[in-house]
């Protein structure tokens, strides 16, 4: 699974701005309905990383019977990419 995160530490101020200034900016730049993605798009990532930290997601991979879950936050926190197997 790759899934955006939510950056921790020095790093959410920064992604804060980007979410909520830049992405909404850059669609309106563009056009046609992309404003709405850019404006969207920050507060739904930050709903779901405070729904479903990494250690439920896992968690909940292993309930439905995955094993060897693991996961690895990548861009200083702002992606997450976990994987498991089927045994």
């Amino acid at each position: 699974m790759v899934e955006f995160g939510r950056p921790t530490g020095p790093w959410y101020p920064l992604w804060w701005i980007y979410t909520r200034g830049w992405l909404p900016l850059a669609g309106r730049l563009i056009g046609s309905g992309w404003h709405e993605v850019g404006r969207f798009l920050g507060p739904s990532i930050e709903t779901f990383a405070d729904r479903n930290p990494p250690i439920r997601l896992a968690a909940i991979w292993r309930s439905a019977g995955l094993v060897d879950v693991r996961f690895r936050r990548m861009s200083m926190g702002g992606g997450l990419v976990m994987w498991g197997r089927v045994e």
